[in-house]
Formats: structure tokens, C-alpha cells, sequence
């Protein structure tokens, strides 16, 4: 874990504190408790790429022993997308090969649990609320950190719940160094522009507008020129492009696709 207090903007003794939010117990009961899970649905017919296990079928999450297509690994609780973008990460990007620093907002235990043990990797896990991985809490669109001190930052599943995501992204570039990239995953749909309304305000009506209660946008097309605005070049990795056979053993869905944004 990267020492904090050296990223933050005005470091204090309140925020050095943060750097020992990763709680080893509490970490241990988790880990013990998934292991439980995962021994039902041991087998040889899937793979999860982001903790190596080899399962009969997805879960449906929680304790549930029900088996979904495409859902949870019972092992690490990865979903779809997450072993998606592992798979890119690993194929893509030099995020295993070489020192890094990495960011990952509102970052998601099936990713976190790895990038603590990964050596080259020094990783700071950022997010509103408390969590096992985060060492700060931080609102992405006032982060707290230094301009220019991330190689490397993950934000997942995060843009579509941020009214000013513009800023957001803003932010985003502030932060990573100069040939550095961010990989930024969202809902979207790449046959319409973005749409989004705000005067959809209440959880019934977005989730009715936008699948989710936390969003307030799907994002389209336009999202690769909303992403240039800020500065980044951007390469699209579309989910239809992933060939069928690795989409059957790795438990991909069809509508994951990754934004790579480079910083110049």
C-alpha cells in the first residue's frame, strides 16, 4: 500500500491515519468466508482470471449456491466486467510488468485483494465510503491528491453515478503523470449519444431511466469525445470484438467495454 500522507495535496495527521484503513482482520474473516463459498461450485468448466480459480458455474451472489450465467466468482466476487478488464490489463497495459503507481476509485475487492500482493504495484484504493480497500475517502470530482502522481488509476463503473462527471474526468487527468493512462469502464451504448436528464432525480424513476438508482446517465459514443475534451487520447476495446470462445470460459457478457485513456 502507498503511503498516503506523500499524495495528498495538504497532508495531515488525520489523513496519515488513512493509510491504515486495510484492517487484517477483518480482510482474514472475508477471505475465510469466501473461500466457504467458493467450495461448491469447484469444477473444471469456467475460469475467473482475476484470482485463478476454476469453477462448475458463476454465482448468483451473496450466499446464494444458485448458478447465473455470467454472474459473481464465488471465490473473489468478480464480476463480468471485472474479469473482462482483467483480462485486458494483463493483454493490454504494463499494469503487471513494470513499477507502478496505482489508483483505483471506488475499487472493487476482486481487484484490490491482488494489486496489495502484486509487487510492482504500489496501490492506493480510493472511494466515498469505508471499505476493506480504501485508504482514502475522497469525492473523484475535489480528489485530495497531487497533480501528476498516479501511472496508472481504474475507474470502473463510477462516471455513470456522478452528476458532474465532466469534472470528474478533469480530475482524472490532473491526477495521472504524463504517459500515463486511465482505463475508465462504464455503462454504455455505443449505437446512441449519452442520455441523460437531470431532472430524473428520484431512485425509482433512474432506475426505471437508467437501470440503476445510482445513475444518472448511459453513456454513448459521445463518451469517447467527452474523454478527449479533458486532454486524453482514447482507444475503444468494444466487448463484441472479444472472441466467443473466451467469452464462454471466462463468463464475459457482450456490453463491457473499455475506454483506455492515455495522457500525452
Amino acid at each position: 500500500m502507498t503511503r498516503l500522507a506523500s499524495l495528498l495535496e495538504q497532508p495531515t495527521r488525520t489523513r496519515r491515519k488513512l493509510e491504515r484503513r486495510v484492517r487484517k482482520r477483518h480482510v482474514r474473516l472475508l477471505e475465510m468466508w469466501l473461500l466457504l463459498r467458493a467450495l461448491p461450485f469447484v469444477g473444471n468448466q469456467f475460469v475467473c482470471p482475476c484470482c485463478g480459480f476454476r469453477l462448475r458455474a458463476f454465482s448468483a451472489g451473496g450466499a446464494s449456491l444458485k448458478s447465473r450465467s455470467s454472474g459473481y466468482c464465488p471465490r473473489c466476487s468478480s464480476k463480468a466486467r471485472h474479469r473482462r478488464i482483467w483480462l485486458f490489463l494483463a493483454e493490454r497495459t504494463n499494469l503487471f510488468s513494470v513499477p507502478l503507481q496505482l489508483l483505483e476509485v471506488s475499487p472493487h475487492y476482486s481487484f484490490s485483494r491482488r494489486w496489495i500482493r502484486t509487487r510492482n504495484l504500489s496501490f492506493l484504493g480510493a472511494g466515498l465510503s469505508e471499505g476493506p480497500s480504501i485508504g482514502l475517502q475522497m469525492d473523484l470530482t475535489a480528489a485530495p491528491l497531487r497533480s501528476k502522481t498516479f501511472d496508472a488509476i481504474l475507474c470502473v463503473h463510477v462516471l455513470e453515478e456522478i452528476p458532474d462527471d465532466k469534472t470528474a474526468m478533469h480530475e482524472l487527468f490532473r491526477m495521472v503523470k504524463p504517459g500515463g493512462w486511465v482505463l475508465v469502464s462504464v455503462p454504455t451504448r455505443m449505437d446512441q449519444e449519452t442520455y441523460e436528464d437531470p431532472s430524473i432525480s428520484t431512485p425509482k424513476d433512474r432506475r426505471r431511466a437508467f437501470g440503476e438508482e445510482a445513475h444518472v446517465r448511459i453513456y454513448g459514443q459521445d463518451l469517447i469525445q467527452r474523454l478527449e475534451d479533458c486532454g486524453f487520447r482514447v482507444e475503444v476495446d468494444l466487448a463484441a470484438d472479444v472472441d466467443p470462445a473466451s467469452k464462454e470460459r471466462y463468463g464475459l457478457r457482450d456490453d463491457e467495454n473499455i475506454f483506455l485513456c492515455s495522457k500525452p
